[in-house]
């Protein structure tokens, strides 16, 4: 029952990942990021070299991407790999939310969903336009704190998680005034309210660990290739949003096996 519910959540979490790609388009035509393809209605999906309006075949997630062999229908364009990639990838995380946390269908899986949901969002908005729209960290902030509330983790340590939040917002926000915004945005900083009022203390010191590591990874490798230099703007917000991941779901395990090296 569990591997069917757990494919069920796999193929809701790609529906999800369809919808990501549409709010990422539609949100970099809104901050002029792209140029409007002019359709009949909006409120429909619609190629994006065109403007036709896609059947409900074209629409089906992943599958349409590979039975059209990464092309429209309408116009035979490629469309990009980012498409089916952000698809199949929040369908893995919708199932590794529900595998690893182990929570059971209700109010709190749907808040849940939908910080995974805005997490991918904003971590692929941030590859490739380099910026963290302030509506869905705002949005993801409000979800953590609604998130921890139905949990009890804030009856039980308010204080804990409000240090947390400013203190993880103050640390980048000084970080970035010593960097004079070279190492990381403003957008960087108000995402770290966000991983601050989700995980808590200690939690959020897992997630910068995690998040500065795999940046300082990513960014050696990039110059190594000669993709970057010295002085090359690397973006952060996606590595901030994979150590906050990481720490959500693994915090627990990681703090556990560093009190028993602590005891021996």
């Amino acid at each position: 029952m569990e591997i069917v519910t757990g494919f069920l959540i796999f193929v809701l979490g790609m529906c999800f990942g369809s919808f990501i790609n549409m709010l990422v388009y539609r949100t970099a035509v809104s901050y002029g990021l792209m140029k409007k393809i002019k359709v009949k209605d909006d409120k429909y999906s619609f190629c994006d070299y065109c403007g036709t309006k896609l059947s409900w075949r074209e629409n089906i997630p992943l599958l349409s991407w590979v039975l059209q062999s990464g092309k429209t229908k309408c116009c035979q364009k490629v469309l990009p790999v980012a498409y089916p990639f952000v698809e199949l990838l929040t369908g893995i995380l919708f199932m590794g939310q529900f595998l690893i946390l182990d929570f059971q269908l209700s109010g709190i899986a749907v808040v849940s969903f939908l910080i995974i949901t805005l997490m991918i969002f904003s971590g692929v908005f941030d590859a490739l336009y380099m910026i963290l729209p302030d509506f869905s960290t705002l949005l993801l902030l409000a979800l953590a704190l609604v998130l921890n509330l139905a949990n009890g983790n804030l009856f039980q340590d308010s204080r804990g998680y409000l240090w947390s939040t400013v203190g993880s917002g103050a640390f980048l926000g000084l970080l970035y005034i010593f960097t004079r915004g070279r190492g990381m945005g403003m957008g960087d900083v108000k995402l770290a309210f966000f991983m601050g009022a989700l995980l808590g203390w200690p939690n959020i010191l897992i997630a910068f660990y995690g998040a500065f590591i795999s940046g300082a990874v990513y960014g050696l490798a990039m110059m190594a290739t000669g993709r970057a230099g010295k002085k090359s703007l690397v973006l952060f917000g996606p590595f901030l949003l994979f150590g906050a991941l990481l720490a959500w779901w693994f915090g627990g395990n990681v703090l556990d096996l560093f009190n028993k090296w602590l005891a021996y």
